[in-house]
């Protein structure tokens, strides 16, 4: 009983180190995602990274930048829609959607312009 009360500890033990810390994940996709994918995993963890909010701010304004940068396409088109990558559009609309307040300022005008194909 006691044997296998410590192997069950050690195999519980071992199975958390091998989780990345949040820190540590962020770093991963600010060497290899998107900047929406980052922002996202920043929003959704941010009481994990408030010893990286620089970063995961710095991010946040990338992201919106990009944002900024496809709705203006809008203004340069006249009348027709913005196309946007499905993947890529996917990854923005989760965005807008974990990041509250990004979503607030920019959800229905991304949904009336902007076509994912």
């Amino acid at each position: 009983m006691q044997r296998s009360l410590l192997s069950i500890f050690v195999l519980v033990i071992t199975l958390s180190d091998c989780q990345k810390s949040a820190s540590r994940q962020l770093d991963d996709l600010l060497d290899s995602g998107s900047s929406f994918t980052s922002a996202t995993f920043c929003e959704k963890n941010k009481s994990q990274l408030i010893e990286r909010k620089e970063d995961c701010e710095k991010v946040t304004k990338l992201a919106q930048e990009e944002i900024d940068t496809i709705l203006n396409r809008r203004l340069d088109l006249g009348i027709a829609p913005v196309i946007v990558e499905k993947n890529k559009g996917k990854e923005i609309e989760e965005f807008l959607q974990v990041h509250t307040r990004m979503g607030i300022r920019y959800w229905e005008i991304w949904k009336t312009n902007v076509i994912l194909e």
